[in-house]
């Protein structure tokens, strides 16, 4: 049996369904004794109407740290409360600007990681062809297993 622990890398842009998918990933690493990478992609924001110099870092990228540690120790707030016997694992926060997909494949194999976790928006028709899913990208893309974590909506005309 290896001793390293499981690699968790969870992507999260944190909207709507971002508290799912790192409870899942929280869940994961605490069954394997695995540490998560949360790891936060922001495309740079060039529509925006102020010159980049009058700018703040995370209005440029759209990353902001205070933000994303807030999120992170709700959410180990939340695991310990629901799961009070289980290993807290251990989250590292990192965030970068580019491409989503690509720059969450490329953070995947600089940590060797052993499965990514991501939510999708359930975008369909124009706007999944005009903005693309990130999802698909990871899942296409990452040389591991992957993780898509979607809100619970069954269609009961699909059978």
């Amino acid at each position: 049996m290896s001793t390293e622990k499981e690699i968790v890398v969870v992507a999260i842009d944190l909207h709507k369904g971002s508290n799912r998918v790192m409870g899942r990933a929280l869940s994961a690493a605490a069954e394997t004794g695995g540490v998560v990478h949360l790891v936060h992609v922001a495309e740079t924001n060039i529509a925006n109407v102020k010159p980049p110099e009058d700018m703040d870092a995370p209005e440029l990228t759209g990353n902001d740290l205070h933000k994303l540690q807030e999120f992170v120790e709700n959410r180990l707030a939340d695991f310990k409360k629901r799961r009070p016997d289980a290993a807290v694992p251990e989250v590292t926060i990192h965030t970068d600007t580019g491409d989503p997909a690509d720059k969450i494949c490329g953070f995947a194999a600089e940590k060797d990681a052993d499965i990514v976790i991501l939510g999708t928006h359930n975008r369909t028709g124009i706007k999944r062809l005009l903005i693309g899913s990130v999802a698909e990208k990871v899942v296409r893309g990452a040389g591991c297993p992957v993780l898509v974590v979607r809100e619970k909506k069954h269609d009961a005309k699909q059978g």
